[in-house]
């Protein structure tokens, strides 16, 4: 009876140690770079301009603009982590690219700076595997590929200062020109999306986030659509490549530098 005890605990042992694993790293650095795009009442593709909350034909790929940065993350448990970021990007339109005759006939265009900070909450339906040596044999079998796969939504604030060219006449800042409103240039949004995530060894991941962002202002791009049946707010998405350094937690639970 000793033997087989004996013999259950040297094949759960293992087991236990490895599902362990994720508590030594509980702290990730990360860093990127990617592109963002508007979606609100100034320039766009084809579609109709805040009409929906996303549209993929209202999508202008030339108005996509660079976005850059840095956050933390912390695991709470295996497949909920909390992390925190900030960006910063720029977003445009510009009626005259526009695939929409409405939008081109009207001609005006908008730029502004976004600075955004936002805390999400991350659920991995595709676990994360620790320990492992990846090598160039092993990432020739697709078998052996193992992409962590997570959800994440949470809450973000985030400043802007748009710029609007009309008939050639460039305006800077509010009260909106459309309706003469003042606004404020920080707002709320709430960010949601999924993430892609690859270890390309045991402490150095890769990975790529797509987010949209759902705003709580009509106003990013100075301009409020009043036209009947047009309640939508503006909203940018993200599209982020991303690179994630862990960090050993030690003993009393901080990360180890």
């Amino acid at each position: 009876m000793k033997k087989f005890i004996f013999f259950i605990l040297i094949l759960i042992i293992p087991y236990i140690s490895n599902a362990q694993k994720w508590k030594r790293y509980r702290y990730e650095v990360l860093f990127g770079i990617g592109y963002s795009n508007f979606f609100g009442d100034l320039g766009g593709g084809a579609g109709k301009g805040g009409q929906s909350i996303i549209s993929v034909k209202d999508i202008d790929f030339g108005a996509s603009r660079p976005a850059f940065f840095v956050g933390a993350r912390y695991k709470i448990v295996e497949r909920i982590a909390l992390k925190v970021n900030i960006l910063y990007t720029y977003v445009s339109g510009n009626d005259k690219y526009s695939g929409n005759p409405d939008r081109q006939g009207r001609n005006e265009s908008f730029s502004s700076p976004l600075f955004e900070q936002s805390l999400t909450a991350e659920f991995s339906v595709v676990k994360e595997r620790y320990g492992r040596r990846y090598t160039v044999s092993n990432i020739r079998s697709l078998q052996k590929l193992h992409i962590n796969t997570y959800l994440f939504a949470g809450i973000a604030g985030f400043s802007f200062h748009p710029k609007t060219k009309i008939d050639g006449i460039h305006i800077d800042g509010q009260p909106s020109y459309s309706t003469g409103e003042p606004y404020k240039t920080y707002q709320l949004s709430i960010p949601v999306g999924i993430g892609l995530k690859y270890g390309v060894n045991r402490k150095l991941n890769i990975g790529l986030e797509y987010g949209n962002r759902f705003t709580f202002t009509d106003f990013i791009d100075n301009h409020k659509d009043i036209s009947p049946g047009n309640k939508s707010n503006d909203n940018y998405m993200l599209l982020n490549l991303i690179f994630t350094y862990k960090l050993r937690t030690t003993r009393s639970g901080l990360p180890k530098f």
